[in-house]
Parts: C-alpha cells; sequence; structure tokens
C-alpha cells in the first residue's frame, strides 16, 4: 500500500510528469540488408539466369545490392504504423541491374496484435509507381500520373496485407504456429497467399538462430515469398522473394544488424496472445 502511494506521489512530481510526458509514442528503427541473388533451378531461361546469377556473385560480400527499411511503430502495440523501403543496385554492375531497384512503402494501423493495411505504393525498376489506398472497405489503385477519374475503385479484401507489413507485422508480437490464407498485395496485384508457418534454424552472422519461417505462395500465380522471423522477437532476419519464372531467381535481403531501438517496443506478447 506504502510503495503503491509513493510510486503515485513520485508521478505526480515533477520528474515523474516529465518522464510519463516524454514518454515516446512510437519506435522508429533503420534496418540495414545485404542483398544478393540466388538460382531456384526452374527458371525458363537458364542462360539468362546463370548471367544474372553470375553478375550477383561479382556483388562479393556485401551483395549485389543494398537495402534500407525505415520502420515507425506503434510503442505501446497499438497506433499507426509506416515502412518505407528501398533496394539499390551497387558497385560497377549497378546499370546492368536496375531491374533490381525498387522503392516501396505501408502504412496502417495496429490493432489488438494485428496489422491493418491502409495504403502501399510500388515502383520497380522504371516503371511508374503505383498506389494503393483503402478507406470505408474500398480500395483505390492508380498508377503515377493518372487522373482520380483514372484510378480503379474496387472492394478492399478483409485483412489485405503486403509484404512489408507481413515481414515487419509480428515485431514483439506472437509468431503464427498453424497456416493461413491471406489476401497479399504482389507484384501490385492482388493475390490469394497461402502461409505456411514453420520452425526453422538460419545461419545469420555465424550463428544458428531459431526462427519460424513464414513460405507464402500465391494460389493466383507462381510469385513465392518467404520470411525468417526470430523466435525470440519477430525480427526479420532473412527475406527471399522471386523474379519471376522467366529465371528463376530469387533476390534475398539478409538483416545486417539488430536495428537500434528495439528495446523500445513495450508490447506485452503475453497480453497481446490473449486478445
Amino acid at each position: 500500500m506504502l510503495a503503491g502511494l509513493l510510486w503515485f506521489v513520485a508521478l505526480l512530481s515533477p520528474v515523474g510528469m516529465a518522464r510519463a510526458e516524454t514518454a515516446p509514442t512510437v519506435v522508429t528503427l533503420q534496418a540495414e540488408w545485404a542483398v544478393h541473388l540466388e538460382s531456384d533451378g526452374q527458371g525458363s531461361d537458364a542462360r539468362g539466369a546463370q548471367l544474372l546469377a553470375l553478375l550477383g556473385a561479382l556483388g562479393g560480400t556485401p551483395g549485389v545490392a543494398s537495402a534500407q527499411d525505415a520502420v515507425t511503430l506503434p510503442a505501446g502495440g497499438d497506433g499507426p504504423y509506416r515502412i518505407d523501403s528501398t533496394l539499390t543496385p551497387r558497385g560497377p554492375l549497378a546499370m546492368l541491374l536496375q531491374r533490381l531497384r525498387w522503392v516501396r512503402s505501408a502504412s496502417g494501423q495496429m490493432q489488438a496484435g494485428r496489422a491493418e493495411l491502409s495504403a502501399a505504393s510500388s515502383q520497380r525498376g522504371d516503371s511508374p509507381a503505383r498506389t494503393v489506398r483503402i478507406e470505408d472497405g474500398r480500395m483505390d489503385v492508380r498508377t503515377a500520373g493518372q487522373t482520380a477519374q483514372a484510378g480503379q475503385d474496387k472492394p478492399a479484401p478483409d485483412g489485405l496485407l503486403d509484404p512489408l507489413t507481413l515481414g515487419w507485422g509480428y515485431l514483439q508480437r506472437p509468431l503464427p504456429t498453424r497456416p493461413f490464407t491471406v489476401p497479399l498485395l504482389i507484384n501490385d496485384a492482388v493475390q490469394t497467399a497461402r502461409v505456411s508457418p514453420q520452425p526453422a534454424t538460419l545461419q545469420w552472422q555465424g550463428r544458428a538462430t531459431a526462427c519460424t519461417l513464414l513460405d507464402a505462395q500465391s494460389k493466383d500465380s507462381s510469385a513465392r515469398l518467404r520470411i525468417w522471423l526470430r523466435q525470440s522477437d519477430g525480427l526479420p532476419l532473412q527475406i527471399e522473394l522471386g523474379m519471376g519464372e522467366r529465371y528463376g531467381l530469387d533476390v534475398v535481403q539478409t538483416l545486417a544488424r539488430v536495428p537500434a531501438g528495439l528495446d523500445g517496443l513495450r508490447l506485452d506478447s503475453h497480453a497481446a496472445a490473449a486478445r
């Protein structure tokens, strides 16, 4: 009783009130990735795949490209989130690999332990950017440069996500253990993806790290997304995304280091699991 009273008095003191007022409501993380190419052996253009894989290998340990994610998440669990991601070819071969250039973003709300996507954009290579906005159950899809009348308005599927949200949405939250189906923005289109979580071990920074592998396979195309989430906190350590059927190559992003500020997320995973 006395301890509780002393805590309350301390909170009302100038120092306690200052601490309460300055407590951050959001946490911003800066993630750096190394990028390389891997062949899955299933492409229709084997010679082209070999050439691209060779070019990718010439990138050395730092990889053929660099990637950065700026992630803003609610510090206490619920609230708005935003993810901005860039992937840029590097080194003397950058001009030959412009197809790898990718600028993406996603934003929405974290509610009751789940991510709700409200907007996303994607621009690959020299193609114009594509944007998706979700409001009142409607999804507006348009290409940069189009007028408002040219936008495509259609019903938004429940639970729509994108690869960025899927990759970062389990940070400091309970990881899935059973297969599930989710509408996913893949290659600028909504596709139905079957996600199969499975325990896995990833060699990361020279150590065997326990992970949950989210293996997402589209039911509408050959698109496949694989995400390794660290078991201890849901941090994405590696992401593989296929380049398409022609080359049979995967773009593999490996997290360079643990982002600073990760401890600022105060979500109680047990409370989230009980929701």
